[in-house]
């Protein structure tokens, strides 16, 4: 297994601090982002991702999956991205979300998604990448659940089509039964997010629909999922894909943050350990 950094809050970081903090909280590696902003921009691309692959590894960081905003019809435009990642060493990337438009019938939307991941599989396989969709929570998200992401790519090759599941995102939906999510994505289960959340009680709405009770994102030792099962199920698959951390707490205070993505990744390192070692082989 992977384990990456999904850097979005440490954008204030040049590459060498990036590299620095990283290396110092357990990672393996640190995702290519492709935003405004950030280290490797849109328009600067061909450019800037090779050299924040080439920085990475000076630190002796691999830099093996990106967090872009590709989508098929962009990429059958123009494939250019295709052809910088594979050449920069990237083997998977995260790419655009399906829209939900409550206009159309669900089904209707689900059969043009699908037929656009089977677009994006042959795109990938001129450069053999693997282009992975993410569950997302939110009213405008076609997909919350790993079953409706199965749908999507089911039948294509999963070596160029992947599911990441998301604990955190799908807590915001609701749950998913993960053992089973990780056993039924089967070869499709190209990642898995990390990253958690909890509840929260504020009194003064208790008269209000949700009865005083809201989400909030929170290291995965403080939130409440069962990353003792996950852990488990990704052994029992024997899963050697990426372990995406997206810390999305203390968003404003990096003081804050770095010290619980610290102990967050030592918490799934020390669970994956043990539950390698109950599995009977070793964790990676």
């Amino acid at each position: 297994m992977l384990y990456t950094l999904f850097p979005k809050f440490l954008q204030s970081y040049d590459v060498n601090r990036l590299a620095t903090v990283a290396g110092e909280s357990g990672f393996d590696a640190v995702d290519l982002v492709v935003r405004e902003g950030y280290w490797v921009t849109p328009e600067r691309f061909a450019e800037e991702a090779p050299a924040f692959v080439r920085a990475m590894q000076r630190s002796n960081l691999k830099v093996e999956f990106a967090t872009t905003g590709f989508s098929p019809e962009m990429l059958a435009q123009d494939d250019t991205p295709l052809k910088v990642m594979s050449d920069a060493g990237i083997r998977s990337f995260r790419m655009s979300y399906f829209a939900y438009d409550e206009q159309e019938h669900l089904f209707a939307q689900m059969d043009k998604a699908r037929a656009l991941m089977h677009q994006m599989a042959e795109l990938c396989s001129k450069y053999k990448l693997k282009a992975v969709y993410q569950i997302h929570h939110g009213d405008r998200m076609l997909i919350h659940h790993s079953y409706a992401a199965l749908s999507l790519v089911e039948g294509l090759p999963s070596e160029y089509v992947g599911i990441m599941p998301d604990p955190g995102n799908q807590f915001h939906e609701g749950n998913d039964n993960w053992r089973r999510a990780v056993m039924t994505l089967g070869s499709y289960l190209a990642g898995m997010g990390i990253k958690d959340a909890k509840y929260v009680y504020n009194p003064e709405g208790r008269t209000a629909p949700g009865k005083g009770w809201g989400k909030q994102w929170t290291p995965c030792q403080d939130g409440v999922t069962n990353w003792h099962a996950i852990a488990k199920a990704l052994h029992e698959a024997k899963f050697q894909g990426v372990l995406n951390f997206q810390p999305f707490y203390h968003s404003s205070s990096l003081d804050l943050l770095i010290p619980a993505l610290q102990e967050e990744v030592a918490y799934i390192r020390n669970l994956m350990s043990e539950a390698g070692r109950l599995a009977g082989h070793e964790a990676v």
